[in-house]
């Protein structure tokens, strides 16, 4: 049986979140967690997908995507199909999904899922370049988010440490004088335990742009301003700066309406406990919070935070992978 095995990295907005929508810079990093996808062919005409969110069966040629806007796998069922009609192929497929991270908590778990997806059902049949994974994953993210950014689609296809200014993605480790930065950062993720609602938060803060402009523009300036001292920052390797700048973007952010009272307690909790700074990361409403920290104080933040799920990772250099392939 012809099978495909592909994954894509978790992701975490470090600095930027919502108003990189409004044209301001934003900074963002692929985290080592990843989704896995095991693509095989089936003779049924379908496709099928199972993961941690349960079964979904489509029959082909899935044309329309409002016939299916309530299945829980619409983005991976979109994209697959997507594949499908680019390279030309009408057959079925059967999609496993397996991750290493929680869905619904600002990690990229939906475009993860999709680049992971695109990858795999491509390599049935051939392949496709990293632009064509960003560009499907963009498209069947629209299904979820309304009006995605790109940074959840672009940090899961490429990996590493990327800025989005002025309508660009770059890979700021690709840069003279950040290469430094996939070896010297190393976060802790926390896992508040709320799912959120990635829509209703963008939503939100655009009523909000609109209910209040002059206010809006000036929290859109401020989140410019502390994303630019991060970059600087992250140039200069200053662990304890950048950590400051996190926890003013949170603040920010509070600011904004998209916190609440468990994820600032989080991060109070975190910082007081010697992270050099935190934040929530993603949309807002809950999911997770991704705190700048010292290895070396892992044990006290751990024994601090009383039990929510947690994971320390690095950044990771690699996007979507290829693994195997067999027959």
């Amino acid at each position: 049986m012809k099978a495909a095995v592909t994954s894509a990295p978790a992701k975490a907005i470090l600095f930027g979140e919502h108003f990189v929508v409004y044209g301001k810079p934003a900074i963002a990093a692929a985290l080592k967690r990843r989704v896995r996808a095991t693509s095989t062919l089936n003779d049924v005409g379908e496709i099928r997908v199972r993961s941690m969110l349960g079964y979904s069966s489509i029959p082909l040629p899935c044309t329309d995507p409002y016939l299916y806007e309530y299945d829980p796998h619409r983005h991976i069922i979109f994209s697959a199909a997507s594949v499908m009609r680019l390279l030309n192929k009408h057959v079925g497929v059967d999609i496993l999904l397996e991750s290493d991270f929680p869905y619904g908590m600002g990690l990229g778990a939906s475009a993860a899922t999709s680049v992971a997806t695109i990858a795999s059902v491509a390599s049935l049949f051939g392949s496709i370049s990293r632009n064509e994974v960003f560009r499907l994953s963009l498209e069947a993210e629209r299904l979820v988010h309304r009006n995605p950014s790109g940074i959840d689609s672009a940090v899961c296809t490429y990996g590493g440490l990327l800025l989005f200014k002025d309508g660009r993605i770059e890979r700021l480790d690709a840069r003279d004088g950040y290469n430094h930065a996939l070896h010297a950062l190393r976060f802790m993720v926390v896992n508040s335990g709320m799912v959120k609602d990635t829509g209703a938060m963008v939503m939100k803060v655009k009523a909000r742009g609109e209910s209040s402009r002059e206010e809006f523009a000036s929290l859109a300036e401020m989140s410019e301003a502390l994303t630019m001292q991060a970059l600087y920052a992250i140039r200069c390797n200053d662990l304890a700066r950048i950590g400051e700048l996190l926890t003013l973007n949170h603040g920010l952010l509070r600011m904004l309406g998209v916190s609440n009272d468990t994820l600032d307690a989080i991060v109070c909790r975190l910082v007081k406990n010697g992270a050099y700074g935190a934040k929530l990361t993603g949309a807002g409403g809950g999911g997770c919070i991704i705190s700048l920290i010292d290895e070396a104080r892992s044990t006290m933040l751990l024994n601090a935070l009383g039990g929510y799920e947690t994971f320390i990772s690095g950044i990771e250099d690699d996007g979507v992978i290829i693994h195997r392939m067999y027959t």
